[in-house]
């Protein structure tokens, strides 16, 4: 699961720093500065977490706080947006702006991440012991059974 969460955060912070340097690159945005300001705050910190992964490793606490700022910055958006700064926003900037789907889901991955790791089992092929290191006597009274 986390790392499901990793490559998830990598492609979601591909997809927005994709999408800001577009709107920065035209400049005809309705956006305001301060929720630019905290998407690239975010892309930095994703960022940083990608580049921990791959000199040592990322703690699930981290991932945990990344989602969860995730969320909070996508309500702070949705309300700041709406209430304070009525703008409209395009399907294309939703991507920086989040949408009332992305707080959900963040606090659905964040509690499947911490609950995964000792609830699950996992499922494979089991190996059987070669016949040689099976004792004579259970061998013959299988086939006795049979």
């Amino acid at each position: 699961m986390k790392k499901f969460m990793f490559y998830l955060m990598a492609v979601e912070t591909l997809a927005a720093s994709l999408v800001m340097g577009i709107v920065l690159t035209v400049g005809t945005t309705s956006l305001p500065t301060m929720v630019l300001a905290l998407r690239g705050v975010m892309i930095v910190g994703a960022m940083v977490l990608i580049v921990k992964k791959y000199v040592s490793w990322v703690r699930r606490s981290e991932m945990t706080a990344y989602y969860l700022l995730d969320a909070a910055l996508a309500v702070f958006n949705l309300i700041y947006l709406s209430i304070f700064n009525p703008t409209d926003v395009s399907s294309f900037e939703l991507i920086i702006t989040g949408t009332l789907i992305a707080p959900f889901l963040n606090v659905v991955l964040v509690l499947l991440l911490h609950y995964s790791s000792s609830r699950y089992a996992l499922a494979g092929k089991e190996e059987l012991p070669d016949e040689d290191a099976i004792p004579s006597q259970v061998r013959t009274q299988a086939v006795k059974q049979i």
